[in-house]
């Protein structure tokens, strides 16, 4: 039996791994320890698990896989602290709130024989796994640009989580992360990095209906926020540069749609071009070119996916997440800390976007 438990519950992905690894058959969720006492009164109510006064509670009761929830803040020191007594974490991306404590939690935890994976579930979605097989064919021939856009709802930038004191940064930090994590999952890091944030003027009034204001609290009708009024920037981009091409990223607080479903990222080819839309999850591959197995024209391959709150539902990806680290366990396999690895490199990419956007922009003549 696998023994799980939950170090620190703030962020809204808790709910779905839980759900899964309840699932489970074999996996015992022992509980859960949250120091937001409020809260944990609420979810202890809410999920029946048991509430451990302290970490070092949870730890005692013998866990295999401690999956970290807490705050971007709250995430280093609890995964180092809980990584020699576990074989196994899972923690939420992207993992710390800077690059300085990212480095502290991957040299801690790459001395460990710990398996670690940082919460990225889009890595699994399946169009997300679709588009990582195409572009290992080279049907696309010499990728010379890639376009990526994300964000989140309308009002969600005002959310707890981002806007967490002493993160990097707000909806590029957050959400960027995401899509940075597939693409460099796709061509590795860039040899430099431009990058730009702003707080908007106007002060426009949007209303919502997807903005969550705490965990366990249901998306509040007629929400109100304003353009420029959040804790950090309205939008964000970073230009990544490789030797053989450009990869550009955009993220804006303020999608007018629903979490995800307006996210994409458009891969330019010499010989074709590919398009991937994580979720709902679509690939449209053109080919110009036949090769590979495939002959000129389109190829569109869709994938469906459950009804509820898109990134909160379970699905393929938290599935297969979630799958993954436990057929590790079950097998005694030796510990997995790629995903680390590659959520470094996240992060490195996005402290230097942060560092580029604080220079001043050049003024036109």
């Amino acid at each position: 039996m696998i023994r799980a438990a939950f170090l620190g519950i703030r962020h809204p992905h808790v709910l779905v791994r839980l759900e899964l690894l309840r699932a489970a058959a074999d996996v015992e969720v022992a509980g859960f320890h949250e120091p937001d006492a409020a809260l944990a009164e609420r979810f202890a109510a809410a999920t029946g698990l048991h509430r451990f006064a302290s970490v070092d509670e949870a730890l005692d009761a013998g866990l295999d896989l401690a999956v970290v929830e807490g705050l971007d803040t709250e995430v280093p020191d609890v995964a180092l602290h809980a990584a020699p007594r576990v074989r196994a974490l899972l923690l939420e991306k992207p993992g710390a709130p800077t690059l300085p404590e990212m480095d502290r939690l991957v040299a801690g935890l790459t001395a460990l024989p710990v398996d670690v994976t940082v919460g990225y579930e889009l890595h699994f979605a399946p169009a997300v796994v679709r588009a990582r097989e195409l572009v290992a064919t080279g049907v696309l021939g010499h990728v010379t640009a890639v376009r990526a856009h994300g964000g989140c709802p309308n009002g969600c930038g005002d959310e707890l989580w981002q806007s967490v004191p002493g993160d990097l940064g707000g909806v590029l930090f957050t959400e960027g992360c995401h899509l940075l994590e597939i693409l460099l999952d796709l061509f590795g890091a860039p040899d430099g990095v431009i990058g730009t944030v702003a707080r908007l003027e106007g002060g426009t009034e949007v209303r919502s209906d997807v903005v969550k204001r705490d965990l366990l609290d249901p998306p509040a009708p007629g929400d109100v926020t304003r353009v420029g009024g959040l804790m950090y920037e309205d939008v964000g981009a970073a230009l990544l540069r490789y030797p053989d091409k450009l990869v550009t990223l955009d993220v804006t607080a303020w999608e007018a749609g629903d979490w995800v479903e307006l996210w994409r990222i458009d891969l330019v080819g010499t010989h074709g071009t590919l398009s991937l839309f994580p979720l709902p999850g679509r690939v449209e591959l053109d080919v110009r070119t036949p090769g590979a197995g495939f002959a000129v024209g389109r190829t569109a391959e869709e994938w469906e996916h459950p009804e509820g709150e898109p990134t909160l539902t379970v699905d393929a990806a938290y599935e297969d997440e979630m799958t993954a680290i436990l057929d590790r366990l079950r097998a005694g396999a030796p510990p997995e800390q790629e995903s680390l690895r590659l959520a470094h490199d996240v992060v490195r990419v996005l402290d230097a976007a942060y560092r580029s956007a604080a220079a001043p922009a050049t003024a036109l003549h």
